[in-house]
């Protein structure tokens, strides 16, 4: 039998759609929801003996519109692991009306010493800053702009404002924290390198890039960044003397589908070096 040419594009077609099908239900109904706990180990000269052992848990980028079942899934996680301190590092949300959601969903962890989070692009362009400090204000959390603030003695936090869209001002972040104590910062996004040449810190987290989101080898999601997000995507570097690590985050951003990027939670566990 002779296949006509428009019968053999319709067949190519019906087949491409057949193998397509599992990679994106995989993409866009598996992966998003798989989360990956990385557990880490991060050694810290000088650290203080009463956060020997200390355990911070990070997440980032959770995109929230609505709590969706991926935001469950973390936050239930998260509570397993019950953290000495929780750690958001930015984009709680896409829309103004979701930050009653977000600041309910955190809310549900009660670590010893607090939640602790800053601002992300995204929360900047809902407008939902302002809120997102209030709230997380009366829930007993606290939102770092541009500030810090001690965890216990001998150990302090700070918070720059988000990076990725120029509200950061590090030099004001790290003014009042005495010199003789370990520092961690919190940075939405790994912009902030371009900052680290005049301040040293024992640890940086960061977000925002979504670990590149789509990873394959000829589209990988690291392609459409610029700067440093295309260089610091996701995982440990070192930059000027400071170790940062970038969380790929919870959320997903422009379409909603993972590949070869699964969803993180960070659990650090903090020693003396």
């Amino acid at each position: 039998m002779t296949i006509s040419r428009r019968q053999f594009l319709i067949g190519s077609a019906a087949t491409a759609a057949v193998v397509a099908a599992p990679t994106t239900w995989y993409a866009a109904m598996f992966e998003p929801q798989d989360i990956e706990l990385v557990r880490r180990t991060h050694f810290i000269h000088g650290l203080s003996s009463n956060f020997e052992g200390f355990t911070l848990v990070q997440v980032s980028d959770l995109h929230i519109t609505r709590t969706a079942d991926v935001h469950v899934k973390m936050i239930q996680l998260v509570q397993d692991l019950n953290p000495n301190a929780l750690i958001v590092t930015g984009d709680f949300v896409d829309v103004q009306s979701a930050v009653g959601e977000a600041v309910d969903l955190v809310s549900n962890v009660r670590p010893s010493h607090g939640i602790w989070a800053v601002p992300g692009n995204w929360d900047h362009t809902a407008n939902a800053v302002d809120d997102l400090q209030s709230q997380l204000a009366v829930a007993g959390g606290n939102l770092l702009i541009n500030n810090s603030a001690p965890l216990d003695k001998g150990l302090w936090l700070a918070g720059v404002d988000d990076p990725a869209s120029d509200h950061d001002d590090l030099d004001k972040t790290v003014e009042d924290i005495p010199s003789d104590v370990s520092r961690i910062l919190l940075a939405h996004s790994p912009d902030i390198v371009r900052s680290l040449s005049r301040h040293r810190f024992d640890l940086v987290m960061c977000g925002h890039t979504h670990g590149g989101q789509v990873n394959l080898r000829l589209l990988n999601g690291a392609w459409l960044k610029d700067g440093p997000t295309s260089v610091y995507v996701q995982g440990m570097y070192s930059v000027q003397g400071s170790p940062i690590y970038v969380n790929r985050g919870i959320g997903t951003t422009t379409l909603p589908i993972r590949i070869a990027c699964r969803p993180e939670v960070t659990q650090w566990t903090l020693r003396a070096a």
